[in-house]
């Protein structure tokens, strides 16, 4: 069946074939750049922001490509890589860390923390994200590599540990957001006993996603910035959290149509979840009594009901 027009196929009418093309042809090229500089490193810190880069590089060509409309089953499988990327970084930050604390004795012995500061937009949106997609696309092995680095986020961020909840057995109940707004919406629609009052929580938490983003370093208002190339910061905006939030707790999205609402995500999920299907399965998952995703929350002190 040969491909339908790249304007009907994409996913956001801010996208068009060259800027995609011209887009994707500078983030490879940025690729091959930090590649070199990678190699020729001298610091943990230069290090760690090459492989940082090269993470994110990647997960915005993953996003570029579904903006522009790449069939979700053909994107699903190359998530891995991507969680393969933010592994690496946070390997190599360990190194960073340590070297700091070797020439800084006063604050402290070396503890585990994750690369990703959830203090910060960039790193907390961009993760959120991430864990978004894997729970999505029920790519479960991705998604337990990525709970399981972000282990020393535990107990910090309600948003964070209501989208893992569901992978957890030791869930962990927090009601605000480190950031607060618009996080702190989101959050809310899991506290929502009517049906109604969640959805135009998530309604609210939509309309105030993108103005939010204002101080996102790399691609807020991207489309609006193209280069003399013809290539710009722009992959699409996208709140992926909002999505995975309604697939894991079932949340009535029937009348959801946003800009930034990835609806077809949702339904692939769904979709999947119905035909008892994932991208991938962790080890541990056949026997994980626990794991509830997709369903209403059903844990033993259950502060929703």
């Amino acid at each position: 069946m040969k491909n339908p027009p790249f304007d009907d196929r994409r996913r956001q009418q801010f996208i068009y074939q060259e800027l995609y093309e011209k887009t994707l042809e500078n983030s490879l090229a940025l690729i091959q750049v930090q590649q070199k500089n990678k190699e020729s490193a001298e610091s943990a810190a230069d290090l760690s922001l090459a492989y940082n880069f090269l993470y994110l590089e990647n997960f915005w060509i993953w996003l570029l490509d579904y903006t522009a409309g790449m069939p979700i089953e053909d994107l699903a499988p190359r998530l891995s890589g991507i969680v393969d990327k933010f592994a690496e970084w946070n390997e190599v930050d360990q190194v960073h860390q340590k070297e700091i604390l070797s020439k800084y004795p006063e604050y402290g012995p070396y503890r585990y923390r994750a690369a990703p500061n959830f203090g910060d937009l960039a790193d907390y949106e961009d993760t959120l994200q991430l864990l978004s997609i894997a729970i999505l696309l029920r790519d479960q092995r991705s998604v337990s590599r990525i709970i399981r680095i972000l282990s020393s986020h535990r107990g910090q961020d309600g948003l964070f540990e209501e989208l893992i909840s569901a992978y957890m057995e030791d869930a962990i109940m927090i009601d605000t957001c480190l950031l607060g707004k618009p996080y702190d919406v989101l959050l809310q629609t899991v506290y929502e006993d009517d049906e109604n009052s969640a959805r135009n929580l998530l309604k609210k938490y939509l309309k105030q996603w993108y103005p939010a983003m204002k101080d996102h370093p790399r691609w807020y208002n991207g489309h609006l910035r193209i280069s003399d190339e013809g290539y710009a910061p722009y992959y699409g905006y996208w709140a992926f959290e909002a999505a995975a939030m309604v697939f894991v707790f079932d949340l009535d999205d029937s009348d959801i149509d946003h800009l930034v609402y990835p609806k077809d995500l949702v339904d692939y999920a769904r979709q999947l979840s119905k035909e008892g299907r994932y991208t991938s399965m962790d080890r541990n998952e056949a026997s994980d009594g626990g794991h509830v995703e997709g369903k209403q929350p059903c844990r033993d002190t259950d502060f929703r009901e």
